[in-house]
This record gives structure tokens, sequence and C-alpha cells, in this order.
């Protein structure tokens, strides 16, 4: 039993360090599914959120300085034209503006102005769930950006939703139904000791032991009451900056499938301006971001989900 439990552990170490980072299907050799009932099998192939830069589409680009002498429109004032249902309503031409967002991948690097940010779709077995919340936040204005935040962390950590502060818990149930809040109720694997951890990594090479590591401090500090954001948030994100994609320059245009042309300029894994390019022969278009994730060229980079909240300062 315990050689079982440490093989599904290692196997999870070898999973978690190419996340964001392709299929995991592939990832498994034959000698797990041995040792491996199928519901662990099953969670040991699927990450929660599986976004990633082979989604977007690197063909359709616009160099940088692609309509730089344009007038672009605020969408800050254009409010009268959004519902949630349909988002913005944009007939051609150029448009920007800061959206709130969130930091879909831990124990990664934060943005920087290197490497592009692509558009793909939020994707796995847990986009409905984040879709959701990130939705419905829109709905519910007492809730702080950052309890957002904790829970879309404790997603991607595989984090037991039951085991989670009451004040947390409280902020799912608000933005969350009780089937959402059922398939969160389970975890691959639990808070380990330091000792056990220690047992189990010694050997591993990185970044696999760092992200191993990583995902269970979260779990650990999730599970306590009386952690703070802040620690948190020291262990979802990495000191320095991610390597540079040179093929892929920051702040170069994507197409969307809608039709039209976005670039994403992120001031920080909270907050990231878009700036748009409508086309004539697009016509008018809808501009909806919740769903939308923002993709770094550097895989070691923060997958930014994109929220409908607008910040408009004065």
């Amino acid at each position: 039993m315990k050689k079982n439990y440490l093989f599904l552990l290692l196997c999870l170490c070898s999973v978690t360090a190419n996340a964001q980072f392709g299929k995991l299907k592939d990832i498994l050799n034959t000698g797990a599914s041995s040792v491996l009932n199928n519901k662990q099998l099953k969670l040991l192939q699927n990450q929660p959120i599986t976004t990633n830069f082979d989604d977007c589409n690197k063909r359709d680009l616009l160099p940088v300085d692609f309509g730089a002498d344009s007038a672009r429109k605020q969408l800050c004032a254009l409010t009268a034209s959004y519902t949630k249902e349909k988002g913005f309503l944009l007939t051609p031409g150029f448009y920007t503006g800061t959206f709130k967002s969130f930091c879909l991948q831990a124990g990664t690097y934060g943005p920087d102005k290197g490497n592009a940010y692509l558009f793909a779709p939020l994707a796995g077995p847990k986009e409905k769930t984040a879709r959701t919340l990130i939705s419905n936040w829109e709905l519910h204005p007492e809730v702080e950006q950052r309890q957002v935040q904790l829970l879309l962390w404790a997603i991607v950590a595989k984090t037991n939703f039951s085991k989670l502060s009451a004040e947390l818990q409280l902020v799912a149930a608000k933005l969350l139904n009780k089937n959402d809040l059922a398939g969160l109720g389970s975890t691959l694997v639990d808070y380990l000791s330091d000792e056990a951890m220690s047992k189990l990594t010694g050997n591993l090479p990185e970044p696999a032991k760092r992200v191993m590591e990583m995902e269970n401090k979260i779990r650990g500090l999730m599970y306590q009451a009386n952690s703070s954001y802040d620690q948190i948030e020291r262990l979802a994100m990495l000191d320095g900056a991610a390597p540079v994609n040179p093929d892929f320059p920051g702040g170069i245009w994507g197409l969307h499938p809608d039709g039209y042309y976005i670039k994403y300029l992120p001031h920080s894994y909270s907050e990231t301006e878009v700036v748009i390019y409508v086309p004539q022969k697009a016509g008018s278009i809808h501009y909806l971001p919740v769903g939308d994730v923002a993709v770094p060229a550097s895989r070691g980079s923060q997958r930014l989900g994109q929220s409908n909240l607008l910040v408009c300062r004065k």
C-alpha cells in the first residue's frame, strides 16, 4: 500500500511539473495503471485548468506597432452598451480598457512586458466552475477580488473545498451552486507533513520538486484558518522573470475567433489592459471577457483569466 501511494505521488509530481504545459495523458506510462485504480488514474490525468500556449492561434498575428497612431475609444466611456450576457457592443475601430483578472497557474512567474500574451479559451475539467466563479463575482460587489483569487488557487492546487475556512466557504457558496461545490469536495492529494514531503521529493529534479512542494504548501495554508493572502501569494508567484520567447514579443496582436484582434498588456496578474481592433469586415462584435484567458508565450509565466469588471479610474 505504501509503495502504491509513493508511486502515486511521484507520478503526480511528474504531471504537475508539466502543468500549463500541455495535455497530461501522454505523461502517464503503462506502469501507472498497474498500481492506480480507475478513479485515481482519471484524477492524475486531469489538470483542473488545462489552457496553455498550444491552444493559442499563433498564425494570425499583427505586429506590435500596428495601429499605434490610431485613436482608441475608452471602454469606460461605453458602459451604456454593456450587458452581462453579451458584453460590450463594438463597431469597427480601436478600443482600450483595463479589466480585473486572475492568476490561473500557481508556481509561475508574474506577468512581464517581454512576452506576448495571446487569447485562448478557458478549458479543463474545472473550466465551468472557474468560469462561473469569475462571472458571478460581477453580481457580488461585496466580495473582494482576493477572495475570488484564493478560490481559484484552491481549484488549481486541487484543494478540498470542504476544508477551507468558513469565510472562503461562504464566498464559494455565494458564487457557485451546489453541484459546483459538490465537485470540489474531494482532492487528489491531501496536505503532507514536511517530513513526508522531504522523503518523497528528496531525489526529485527541479522543477518537479518545487511545484509539488508549492501545491502541497498551498493546500496546507488553505486549511489553516489564520493563513494570510500574502502567504499564499508568495507561494503562488515565483521571484524573478520568465525567459523571453523571442518569437512572440510583448504587445503583438492576436486574432480572436469572433473576428477582432486583441492585445493583452498585463499591469499585474490582477489587472490586464486590453487593446481591441475591430476590422471593417468584422462589422459589429460583442466583447465579453469572461471565459477568455491571456496566455503567455513563456510557459513559465501565469495564465490570466479575464473578468467582466472594468477598471475605470477618475
